[in-house]
C-alpha cells in the first residue's frame, strides 16, 4: 500500500494475477476492500454495496485457504503526520528528560538555527517512579507499588491512551518494569510499552525513543489491523500476515504486540522480491531501486544478503530495531516540480500522490510532476491504462500535461524540451544521491553491483542512473510495477531477538552466552507456535554485536559456537569496515541476537512471454544527447509480445502492466530465460 497506489498479486497455485489501484489514504482498509471487489469471482466471493453508508461488506468465501499478507505505511506515517496516541511515558527518578535532551550531536553540524523534532510525550506526561537498579543488575531501591498506582489515577484524568515505561538498566533486571505493566494493566485498560518487551538493550535515550515510538502508533496501528482483521475474517481469511521493518512476515497477532517493528513495513517488500530474485539468477551483489508515485527506496544486497541496521532515524527520532537499511527520498512520478528562490528548477519532495496526482491523470491535479514530464518525453504511452478495470482504466491525457508545461517553461525562460529535460535531469540527480548512499558511502564500487529496477516509475529511470554510477546492467523483472507486493509472498516468516550482555570475549562466557540463546529459542519456539508453524521448520540464527573496549559502535558476527573463531571473523570484518583491526586487542560482546527464519510456500517466479516481438507502435522521444535535448525515432514494443531471447538496441520503449521500461541510446536489452529485461548499459 503506497502512497499514491496499491499493488495486489494474487497466486492461485497455478498462475499469477496483479493489479494496481489508486490508494485510499483517508480510508486505507477501503482499497483493499476495492481490491477483494475485482478478485470476487476467483476468491468466490459475494460483495454486496450498501447504499445508506456507501461501504462494502463482504461475504463469506467458499475457499477457506486464502493467505493475505499485507505492507503498509500505516506506522510511518503516523509518526510523520503526528496523528498517534496520547502517550505518557514512566521512567526512573531523574531520568524523564533523556527523551527531550537526546544526544550532543546536532542535525546539522554549521545551522545555528537546526532544530530537533519535539519529543512526542509532552513533559507533563512524563513520570518519574522511586527506584534504581545499578549496572550489574543489583537492586539499589525497590519500586513501590502506591507510586505506580498515583500515577495510574493521574494517567486516567489525563485521558492517556498509551503508556511507555523505560526505566534504567531494565534490560539487565526487568522485574520492576514487569511490575509497573502489571499495575497499569490492573488500573487502566490502555496499551503499554516496555522496554524490555521492545529493545532490552543498553544506549538509554536510544531505548527511550524506540519504545515511545512503539507506544505512540500502538494504537493506531492496532486499530487499523483489528479493521483489516474484521474485513478478512467476513471472507473467511484467517490466516493474515504482516510485513515488518526486518524484511520479514509474522502474522497480525504478534505485529499487534510491537508496531514499531513495521515502521518500513511498505519498501521492505521490494527487498525481500530482490533477494529471492538475485538467489534464483545466482547474482550476489544487487542494488535496488524503487521508484513509485510518492517516493523512491534504495537498498543493497551484498554477498546474498540484504544490508540491515540495528539503528535509524524516523523523522529525526532515532529507532533501534532490526532492520533492512533502505533510504529514502520524496521522489517519485509524482513529485512536483517548482522553482526556489534563487530562480533554480527544483523536483519533490512534494508529491501529488494519489489525490489529485499528476495533471494527465485528469483527477484536478494543477501541479506539473515527473510523470506529466515522462509522458511529454514520450516514454509514457497515452494508450497504456494506467491501473485496472476497477479503476475504469485512467489513461493519460497529453494535452492537459502540454498546457502547463508550456505555461512553466515559459515562466523560466526555457524551451519547452529542455524544460522536460530538466525536469527528468533534476529528478535523476536526487535519486542518484539517494543510490550513492547506499554504494558509495559504503565503500562498495558500483561496477561490482547490478541495479534491480522495479516500481511504476523505476524502470523508466534506471538505464540513466546506473550509467552515471558506473553499473553495467540493469534487471527489470517480471511484475515490476507490482515487485513490492510480489514480495510479500516470497518472505519467510521473520523474528529477531536480542539482550545487551558486556562481556568481554573470551572462552569462560561462552557457557552464558548459550544459555541466552537457548532462551531466545524456546522465545522464537513459542511464537511460532502462536502464528500455528513447526518450529522443526525453523532456522535459527546466533550472532553477537562486538567492539574493541572503549569504541562506541559494534559490529554484528555469526556466532560459529567458538569463541576464537568468533574474534578472528571480528577482526576480519573490522579490517574490512575501517580498514584495520589490532589483534590481541580487548574485545567486548555488546549484546546478543538471534534471528528465526521460517520459510513459506513461495509462488513460481518464471513468467517468459511467448510473442513474436513485433513492434506495438513508433514515434518520436526526447533523449538527452550530450547535454541538449534530442528527439529521436524510437519503437515500442508491449513486453507481452517479446519472447526469451528478444533483442533490441536502444533507444526503445517497452510497455509493461504498471510500468513502463525505457532503453537509453547507446544502451541495449534483452530477456533472459525467467522472462527479466536485461538492459546493457553502454
Amino acid at each position: 500500500m503506497g502512497g499514491t497506489f496499491t499493488d495486489f498479486v494474487y497466486f492461485n497455485g497455478r498462475k499469477i494475477k496483479t493489479f494496481k489501484i489508486f490508494s485510499t489514504p483517508d480510508n486505507p482498509e477501503k482499497a483493499v476492500e476495492l481490491g477483494f471487489n475485482f478478485l470476487k469471482e476467483e476468491l468466490d466471493v459475494t460483495i454486496n454495496e450498501n447504499k445508506n453508508n456507501n461501504k462494502n461488506i463482504l461475504m463469506k468465501t467458499k475457499n477457506n485457504n486464502i493467505i493475505f499478507t499485507h505492507a503498509s505505511t500505516i506506522a510511518t506515517n503516523t509518526i510523520l503526520e503526528r496523528k498517534g496516541a496520547k502517550t505518557a511515558l514512566i521512567t526512573t527518578n531523574g531520568f524523564r528528560d533523556v527523551i527531550e535532551i537526546g544526544r550532543q550531536n546536532r542535525p546539522a553540524l554549521y545551522d545555528f538555527y537546526a532544530t530537533r523534532p519535539k519529543p512526542l510525550v509532552p513533559r507533563n506526561l512524563r513520570f518519574e517512579v522511586e527506584e534504581r537498579v545499578n549496572k550489574d543488575g543489583k537492586v539499589i531501591k525497590e519500586l513501590k507499588d502506591d507510586d505506580v498506582k498515583k500515577i495510574a489515577h493521574q494517567l486516567r484524568r489525563e485521558g492517556v491512551e498509551s503508556v511507555a515505561v523505560v526505566l534504567l538498566f531494565s534490560f539487565i533486571y526487568p522485574n520492576h518494569e514487569k511490575r509497573v505493566k502489571e499495575i497499569l494493566e490492573n488500573e487502566l485498560k490502555i496499551d503499554i510499552s516496555t522496554s524490555v518487551e521492545i529493545l532490552p538493550e543498553i544506549r538509554e535515550y536510544e531505548r527511550m525513543s524506540t519504545t515511545v515510538l512503539d507506544a505512540y502508533i500502538k494504537p493506531i496501528v492496532k486499530r487499523y489491523l483489528k479493521n483489516m482483521e474484521n474485513a478478512l475474517s467476513r471472507l473467511g481469511i484467517g490466516d493474515f500476515y504482516v510485513m515488518q521493518s526486518n524484511g520479514g512476515v509474522v502474522k497480525a497477532e504478534n505485529a499487534r504486540k510491537k508496531p514499531v517493528y513495521m515502521v518500513l513495513s511498505g519498501p521492505a517488500g521490494g527487498v525481500a522480491a530482490s533477494k529471492f530474485l538475485g538467489d534464483l539468477l545466482g547474482e550476489r551483489n544487487l542494488l535496488t531501486f524503487d521508484m513509485g508515485g510518492t517516493s523512491t527506496d534504495v537498498s543493497s544486497i551484498v554477498n546474498g544478503l540484504p544490508s540491515w541496521t540495528s539503528e535509524g532515524l524516523i523523522d529525526g527520532y532515532p529507532i533501534k530495531i532490526p532492520m533492512i537499511e533502505i533510504a529514502t527520498i520524496g521522489a517519485g512520478g509524482g513529485s512536483i516540480a517548482w522553482i526556489d528562490e534563487g530562480g533554480a528548477l527544483r523536483v519533490g519532495p512534494r508529491s501529488a500522490g494519489s489525490n489529485p496526482g499528476p495533471i494527465c491523470y485528469g483527477r484536478g491535479g494543477k501541479d506539473f510532476t515527473v510523470t506529466d514530464a515522462n509522458l511529454l518525453l514520450g516514454y509514457l504511452h497515452e494508450k497504456l491504462l494506467l491501473t485496472d478495470e476497477i479503476a475504469k482504466g485512467i489513461k493519460l491525457n497529453r494535452d492537459m500535461a502540454l498546457k502547463e508545461a508550456e505555461k512553466f517553461s515559459k515562466k523560466i525562460s526555457m524551451d519547452l524540451e529542455s524544460f522536460l529535460i530538466g525536469v527528468w535531469s533534476v529528478t535523476n540527480s536526487n535519486m542518484i544521491r539517494a543510490l550513492k548512499v547506499i554504494s558509495v558511502e559504503k565503500g562498495y564500487d558500483p561496477a561490482d553491483f547490478k541495479l534491480i529496477s522495479y516500481g511504476g516509475a523505476g524502470p523508466m529511470h534506471a538505464g540513466i542512473l546506473a550509467k552515471e554510477l558506473g553499473v553495467h546492467e540493469v534487471i527489470v523483472p517480471n511484475y515490476p510495477g507490482v515487485f513490492s507486493a510480489f514480495g510479500l509472498l516470497v518472505s519467510d516468516i521473520k523474528l529477531d531477538y536480542s539482550k545487551s550482555v558486556l562481556l568481554k570475549a573470551e572462552e569462560k562466557v561462552k557457557d552464558k552466552i548459550e544459555e541466552i540463546f537457548i532462551e531466545f529459542r524456546e522465545l522464537g519456539e513459542k511464537e511460532l507456535m502462536e502464528q500455528g508453524v513447526e518450529a522443526d521448520k525453523a532456522i535459527f540464527l546466533p550472532s553477537l554485536d562486538m567492539r574493541y573496549r572503549g569504541q562506541s559502535y559494534e559490529i554484528n558476527i555469526p556466532y560459529p559456537n567458538d569463541m576464537s573463531r568468533a574474534v578472528e571473523e571480528f577482526y576480519r570484518m573490522h579490517e574490512i569496515k575501517y580498514g584495520y583491526a589490532i589483534k590481541g586487542g580487548e574485545i567486548e560482546i555488546v549484546n546478543l541476537r538471534m534471528t528465526v527464519l521460517c520459510s513459506r510456500e513461495s509462488p513460481p517466479y518464471s513468467n517468459p512471454p511467448k510473442g513474436n516481438g513485433v513492434e506495438f507502435d513508433r514515434r518520436e522521444a526526447i533523449f538527452d544527447i550530450n547535454g541538449y535535448p534530442e528527439k529521436i525515432e524510437t519503437p515500442i514494443f508491449l513486453r507481452k509480445n517479446l519472447y526469451v531471447g528478444f533483442k533490441e538496441k536502444g533507444p526503445c520503449i517497452i510497455l509493461d502492466h504498471g510500468s513502463t521500461i525505457v532503453v537509453y541510446p547507446r544502451m541495449s536489452c534483452r530477456v533472459d530465460e525467467y522472462g527479466n529485461i536485461l538492459i546493457k548499459v553502454g
